[in-house]
């Protein structure tokens, strides 16, 4: 066991940095950044286990052999006192039923054989009260049973309940219904004077041995776990995905490896102590994630509080000393770019000047003789609620006007229930905008026929904006940056920005920036109870700080070339997470 061992212990950076955005599901508890490694690490520690490379042979044990067989005579005695049923006729189990070999000395056996009682719970009729608890699958979890989920069922039910179905401590209780909840697996720990049974949405699996941690062991395994899937070619489960059943028939007939007795508690006993040791792994690397974390927001804070472009450029400074250390996670080179897009709005990117500004009254006057030359309708004005806030000042030579006062334009896409077809002409909707990209490949079709009424008054072209107003991507907006012709559906606003005062590019900033993203996510900007709705009023009263014209071309410069680098922070940071991920695959290979 030396070399598994050293297969663990040795390569514990690789365990510990080895990352990913969003963690599979599975052993272990959820969080925003993934620790793939030690992910991978229970996993492998589960799947040695079952395979007998965990820990050493001992032929005093005896074998597992044995020991089925003389659980195969205690299942006889049972039945023979009706305290069991009598087996169901299964196939004998062939070399070919074996999913991997096992140690000499162990043995292959169907659950049914080393098993007392294997049955799905029964539907309960429900009280807010009572003596006796039901257990779900929401009580069967991942990091273990949990007892204040269970519900109670009626006094008058009760009897309807055979002795064997009351649980007993032991007892492995598999989650057998349900997408993202079947398979979960737990041994019971009856540590309460409750009487329990299970619904029907969860199996008993009531072991002879005394050894059913074992089972659970194996029943948690990715060799078992994987085939939780209907779409695996040996798939433990019928239905769809999005309805799969775990029948008890397929329990029954599972092969489960069965060590001697003895080593079966040895196993036990250090898949624990090496859990434990994933235990203190996870905590102290998201211990130091949470460090990191607060160092980043402190240092970024120091940017984005900077009163003059000397300081500015003094916590800049201090910031670039410890690039390499600070901006090594996905989560902080995106608070980099949050806080570039920050300063850009703030007019902390730029040196300031005077020329190119014009009074509110002019942009206005030369707003509706632009208007009128296009052909535009001025159409609906936005109405403000209040007076706005903001936390942030903007230099003395920008002024704030709305952003109505800014855009020949503001519209939203048809809220005609669009028609598509298999071919036609483009229709865009939310899903194709992000912040800073127009995504417009992904797109659906409409006829020709109805095309042109849906582009009624909103007409989309090269150098307009699009901004997603429903749905979780609220006021994510991008330039487009196609000639392509495409109608649009109601999630989407247009805007066409007044290019003599405004570029669209930095309005496409200011939308993207926290200040512009925290105007459209307001609860006072049209967020509505389900999945939002940002109202075309509100968007037309946006406060939009306003530089001279040759500014926000420098600040749209300079702002792409900081975001530009930490595009190639990203992906520097995906590359290095991909290979920590394929040497944590890698040594989890070794087991075969």
């Amino acid at each position: 066991m030396t070399n598994v061992n050293t297969l663990i212990t040795d390569h514990l950076d690789i365990w510990t940095t080895a990352t990913e955005a969003k963690p599979s599901s599975g052993r272990g508890n959820s969080k925003k950044t993934g620790l793939y490694g030690i992910q991978k690490l229970r996993s492998l520690i589960l799947e040695l286990a079952v395979r007998g490379k965990l820990v050493p042979q001992d032929q005093n044990e005896g074998d597992g052999s044995g020991a089925v067989a003389k659980l195969a005579r205690k299942r006889e005695e049972l039945v023979k006192q009706k305290l069991a049923k009598t087996a169901k006729n299964l196939d004998e189990l062939h070399e070919g039923d074996f999913p991997f070999p096992i140690p000499h000395g162990w043995s292959w056996a169907r659950l049914q054989d080393v098993s007392e009682y294997i049955q799905r719970g029964k539907g309960p009729k429900y009280a807010d009260s009572g003596a006796v608890r039901v257990i779900s699958q929401k009580c069967v979890q991942w990091n273990g049973f949990d007892l204040d989920k269970a519900r109670f069922i009626r006094e008058d039910s009760i009897e309807g309940y055979g002795q064997e179905r009351f649980l007993r401590d032991g007892d492995v209780l598999w989650n057998s219904t349900g997408t993202g909840t079947v398979g979960r697996v737990v041994t019971l720990p009856l540590e309460t004077d409750d009487r329990l049974v299970a619904d029907s949405h969860v199996t008993v699996i009531r072991m002879l041995s005394d050894c059913p941690r074992f089972l659970e062991i194996y029943l948690s395994s990715s060799g078992i776990q994987n085939r939780i899937e209907p779409t695996h070619e040996d798939a433990l489960v019928s239905g769809t995905t999005k309805q799969v059943e775990l029948n008890v028939s397929t329990v029954l007939a599972l092969p489960v490896p069965f060590p001697p007795m003895a080593e079966q508690h040895r196993i036990v006993a250090k898949v624990e102590e090496l859990m434990t040791l994933c235990d203190a792994l996870e905590a102290q690397t998201e211990d130091s994630l949470k460090a990191h974390q607060t160092l980043v927001e402190t240092c970024l804070a120091t940017l984005t509080n900077s009163q003059s472009p000397e300081e500015l450029a003094e916590n800049w400074s201090r910031v670039a000393t410890h690039f390499d250390t600070l901006f090594t996670t996905k989560e902080s080179v995106e608070q980099l770019k949050t806080a570039i897009l920050g300063l850009a709005v703030q007019g902390k990117l730029t040196a300031r000047g005077t020329e190119g500004r014009a009074s509110p009254t002019e942009i206005v006057t030369q707003l509706k003789e632009s208007q009128a030359l296009e052909g535009i309708k001025q159409g609906k004005r936005g109405k403000r609620t209040g007076e706005l806030t903001f936390e942030t000042n903007i230099p003395e030579n920008w002024q704030r006007i709305e952003l109505q006062d800014l855009a020949l334009q503001i519209t939203d896409g048809t809220h005609l229930t669009p028609k598509y077809t298999d071919e036609g002409r483009p229709f865009l909707s939310a899903k194709n905008v992000k912040p800073f990209e127009f995504l417009p490949d992904n797109h659906r079709y409409v006829s020709e026929e109805d095309f042109e009424g849906y582009r009624q008054n909103r007409k989309p072209v090269a150098g307009d904006i699009l901004m997603t107003r429903v749905g979780a991507g609220i006021g994510e907006a991008a330039v487009i940056d196609s000639d392509m012709e495409f109608a649009i559906y109601v999630s989407v606003c247009l805007i066409k920005p007044f290019t003599k005062y405004l570029m669209a590019d930095f309005l496409c900033l200011w939308l993207n920036s926290p200040e512009g993203r925290a105007l459209s996510t307001e609860k006072t900007y049209g967020r509505g109870a389900s999945q939002g709705n940002l109202n075309l009023e509100f968007i037309r009263t946006f406060s939009i700080p306003l530089p001279p014209l040759p500014e926000q071309t420098e600040i749209v410069k300079n702002a792409r070339a900081l975001l530009e680098i930490c595009d190639v922070l990203l992906l520097r940071i995906d590359h290095a997470q991909r290979v920590q991920a394929s040497l944590a695959d890698t040594l989890c290979s070794n087991i075969h």
